[in-house]
Formats: C-alpha cells, sequence, structure tokens
C-alpha cells in the first residue's frame, strides 16, 4: 500500500495527523518547521528561563533553612509529618515544567522540530532523579543548550549540551580534579571520568568506534578546570583545577604550560569533526525516525551533507527527508510512550487546559504543630501571588509552597504525565546516560498494551463526545488505515468502542 506524502510524513516524522490541521506537503515543510521551531519562546520553564534563573536564590534560602532546621530540630511539620518546603518547590517546579513539555508539544504545528527536540534531548540525556536541583534544571537545559541550537551545526549543538552545567552535574564534572593541579595537591582529589567516557562513547564517536580507555582517562584530564557555581548554575573553568601539561586524545594534543578553556573547546571541536562521530550521529537519526536495522543508504546520505556542509543539521536533516528509502514500509517504528500520549491527544483534539497539572486536595488539618510556619518564618498555604514564598515576575522567579496541610500543591494529570510514568517513559528520567531503548520489543509488550488501552478508554470517554470514529479514523490515519483496521472500526458496537479501537490499532501504535 502506497501511502501518501503528507500522511507519512506526520506519522514519521512527527506526532501524528491531527483534525484540522494540514499535513506536510514536501521537504521544505518539514524543515520549515524545524526552522520556527528555533525562533519560538520554549514555554518551559515555566516561570521562563529569566525566572528560572532568578528563583535559584530562593530555592537556596529554602534549601539553608532546611539544613538549619534538621540541624537544630526546628522542621516544621504537620501532625507528626515533617514538612520541607524546599523539596515541595522542586517537586512543584519539575510538575510543572513537565505539564508544558507535553503541552507544548499537543500544541505545537512543528512536528518535526518537537521530534528533533525529543531526540537530541534523549542523545544528551541527563535526568531530573540524579539530584535535587536537577529537578528545577532539566527544562532549562532543554530550553537554554538544546531546543536553540537544532538548526545550527553539530559542534555547536555539542558545545551548548556538554557546557551546560546541568550536563556537568549530572555527569559529576565538579567532582574531577586534577590530581597534579594546584587544587588537587591540596585537597587530595583526583580524577572523574564520567564526562569524558558520556562524550566519547554516547555524545560523538558511540562505542566500538576506536578509541580506548587511555583516550578517555587523557580527556577526563583536558574536562578538569570546567565547573559550576552552587545557586548559580553558570559554567565557570577553574585552572587551579586542571590538570597540567599536554594530553594526547585519539592522536592529538592538548593542553601545554598552562591550562585554558580553549583546550576543552578544541576537544570538542575535534571530536565533531570525527568521521566516526558522523556516522554514528546519521545512523542514530536513522534508527529513531525511520527503522531499527536503518538502511545504510540513507545513512551514507547524510554522513555526505554532514563532510560537504560542515556538520550542519539542517543539511544533515534534510538528506534524510530526501532519500527515497526514507519513505518506504510505514510502521517500521513502534511509538515509544511519549510519541504515543501525544499524538493520541492530538488525535481527539483534547483542549490544553485539560492537559494541566492537577490541583492537590487540602485537608484542613485538627492538630497542626509548627504546621503553619517554616524555619524562614513563611506561611505555608495554596500558592498565590501574595505568598511570601511565591513570586510570579519574570524577574524575580515563581516558587510554590507546601499547601496548609503540609503537601506539594499540584500533582500529575493522569491523562499526560502520569501516565507516561504508568508507561514507563517518565519524562525527563531516562534510565541511564544513554537514554531510551529505541527496540520495538522494549515497546510492545503484553503490560504496555494493557495500559495504552486503558488510557485510550479514559481518553475517550472524556473527549470522544460525539465523534464519529470513521470520521476521526480518515482524519488521524487517512490513507495509512489498513482494510481490516476500516472494517473493525466500521463494525464497532458503539461510537466509544469505534473511537477506542482507532487509537488503539497497530497503525496508530506504530509510524
Amino acid at each position: 500500500m502506497r501511502i501518501s506524502f503528507g500522511t507519512m510524513a506526520a506519522r514519521r516524522f512527527g506526532y501524528g495527523l491531527r483534525p484540522g490541521e494540514a499535513a506536510p506537503r514536501d521537504v521544505d515543510d518539514l524543515i520549515d518547521q524545524v526552522m520556527r521551531g528555533v525562533e519560538e519562546v520554549c514555554p518551559f520553564p515555566y516561570d521562563g528561563v529569566a525566572g528560572r534563573r532568578a528563583s535559584f536564590q530562593q530555592f537556596r534560602l529554602l534549601a539553608e533553612s532546611d539544613r538549619a532546621a534538621r540541624k537544630n530540630g526546628t522542621v516544621p511539620k504537620v501532625g507528626d509529618r515533617p514538612v520541607n518546603p524546599y523539596q515541595i518547590g522542586l517537586t512543584a517546579a519539575f510538575l510543572r515544567d513537565q505539564h508544558l513539555k507535553v503541552q507544548h508539544a499537543v500544541a505545537s504545528p512543528n512536528g518535526f522540530y518537537e521530534r528533533l527536540a525529543f531526540f537530541w534531548s534523549d542523545h544528551f540525556a541527563l535526568s531530573g532523579a540524579k539530584a535535587s536541583n536537577m529537578r528545577i534544571l532539566v527544562a532549562l537545559y532543554e530550553a537554554e543548550a538544546l531546543r536553540p541550537n537544532l538548526a545550527g551545526s553539530f559542534e555547536q549543538l555539542l558545545r551548548a549540551a556538554v557546557l551546560h552545567p546541568a550536563m556537568l552535574i549530572y555527569l559529576d564534572q565538579s567532582r574531577s580534579i586534577g590530581p597534579n593541579s594546584a587544587f588537587g595537591k591540596r585537597k587530595d582529589r583526583g580524577l572523574n571520568e564520567n564526562l569524558a567516557r558520556e562524550l566519547i562513547e554516547l555524545h560523538t564517536m558511540g562505542a566500538g568506534s576506536g578509541y580506548t580507555q587511555d583516550d578517555v582517562r587523557a580527556a577526563a584530564y583536558v574536562l578538569t578546570g570546567l565547573d559550576t557555581e552552587p545557586w548559580v548554575f553558570e559554567t565557570l573553568y577553574r585552572p587551579n583545577r586542571a590538570e597540567p601539561g599536554i594530553h594526547r586524545v585519539l592522536g592529538r594534543r592538548y593542553g601545554g604550560d598552562v591550562r585554558r578553556l580553549d583546550d576543552v573547546n578544541a576537544l570538542l571541536a575535534d571530536l565533531a569533526d570525527k568521521p566516526e562521530t558522523r556516522r554514528h550521529i546519521c545512523r542514530k537519526l536513522v534508527v529513531h525516525f525511520i527503522a531499527e536495522d536503518p538502511p545504510v543508504e540513507i545513512v551514507q546520505a547524510m554522513e555526505m551533507a554532514w563532510e560537504r556542509s560542515g556538520g550542519s543539521l539542517v543539511e544533515v536533516y534534510r538528506a534524510m527527508l530526501e532519500h527515497p528509502r526514507s519513505w518506504e514500509q510505514d510502521g517500521q517504528k513502534a511509538r515509544q510512550p511519549f510519541d504515543f500520549v501525544v499524538a493520541g491527544l492530538r488525535a481527539l483534539d483534547v483542549p490544553a487546559d485539560a492537559l494541566a497539572p492537577l490541583p492537590t486536595a487540602v485537608d484542613q488539618p485538627a492538630a497542626a504543630e509548627g504546621a503553619m510556619a517554616d524555619p524562614m518564618g513563611k506561611g505555608m498555604g495554596q500558592p498565590s501571588a501574595a505568598d511570601p514564598l511565591v513570586t510570579t515576575t519574570a524577574e524575580t522567579g515563581l516558587v510554590d509552597a507546601p499547601t496548609i496541610d503540609g503537601k506539594v500543591p499540584i500533582r500529575a494529570n493522569p491523562l499526560t504525565v502520569g501516565v507516561l510514568q504508568n508507561l514507563g517513559q517518565p519524562l525527563w528520567r531516562p534510565p541511564s546516560p544513554a537514554g531510551w531503548d529505541e527496540s520495538t520489543a522494549t515497546w510492545v509488550t503484553a503490560s504496555q498494551l494493557t495500559q495504552r488501552i486503558a488510557w485510550i478508554r479514559r481518553l475517550v470517554k472524556r473527549f470522544g463526545g460525539s465523534a464519529d470514529p470513521r470520521t476521526l479514523l480518515q482524519a488521524v490515519l487517512a490513507d495509512a488505515a489498513r482494510d481490516d483496521t476500516i472494517q473493525v472500526v466500521a463494525g464497532a458496537p458503539s461510537k466509544e468502542a469505534g473511537l477506542t479501537f482507532v487509537l488503539a490499532s497497530p497503525e496508530f501504535n506504530r509510524r
């Protein structure tokens, strides 16, 4: 069955067809989505980039108050339950950012750009579960380091991702000290190879590409000196922590009598220019978008475009999109949970306000010894602009306070962030720096399909309304719908069952 360009473009390179939204007409339309995407203002963090950075000092004060309260025994309580405004504020911020990420993917007309943002966030993966402060950094990392650079060169994107403070924290770079540096000798501190290993093995050349353990260790020496300032979260270079001397990585020399940030930038530039890096990244893009067994011809075309253009990502994307084999055999990839959930919400045209986090039910505690004042003397209540812990301007940020009964004021929406947790792909929490598994076997299991159908039924019951299943089938699957699916939907015993059959069909769960 030959599927039209627009249908396959929306399914394979976007988040699916949405009723009333025009499908891409050609490759230029898809590239235009990328160019529009990098220019738009990212809707997360929820308090904006400036607001998030302004909130760091508020979180610092809360963290210091929490440490002091635990030390002197004045932790606020609701009844016998301790309340931690610092952890509650972090959790609420993370939840708000997660929901905005889903909402934006559902609403965006730039599906190819959104899919690329997900791909690169997974390629340069980090997790909000690594440390408490990562919960307020992961959305900032995607907004600052990744999304603005998806149409630039790979070197530009690599530098932005690797040198962002969130990446340095996630891969323990602050713990990596040159053992022969002034600081290392004074404090008897040594090397941490995490960033160097992932930089070579995951971010650039790929596993089994010819590097050795000596290369990893030498790269770790080159990277010493990189650090972040606590609660400022800007990247710093501290020469007194950098390993002195010359270090040889993959046959090239870095460093000298005086170590500089230029050594790090030179290493990143050289790794970005490696043919092994071109091959690894191009293959990974094809695996993600097209097939687990990527056609060699597509990968080679992308490598050639990379070499001709000096690593222009737009030219690499274009080479993938223009290759005839990229448009063969619809349905080779299983939709991962985020892809599936966003596509389902788009298919039923679920309104944005139904995708927001839900308020936490608040109980009025009968006895709340010490509950109405935290160690800073701030009242604990529902978040509002009047609350001393909650501000709403971009200049000062926004930090949620606990509810009156000492809880996080919001909870995960079961239609969005909640179901992603249930489906095994919690947003911004991959299992390792390697990101999420791309194999169909991981995402097409009995338990996975059971969870998906339960979510579909809930979604259809709430938002299906009087929609005709046959109309929905045509709107969201178009000419990708198989004859047997058309017959099953047409013969459904009820509208609700018919709509469920559409979203549970093999065609909808694959792309």
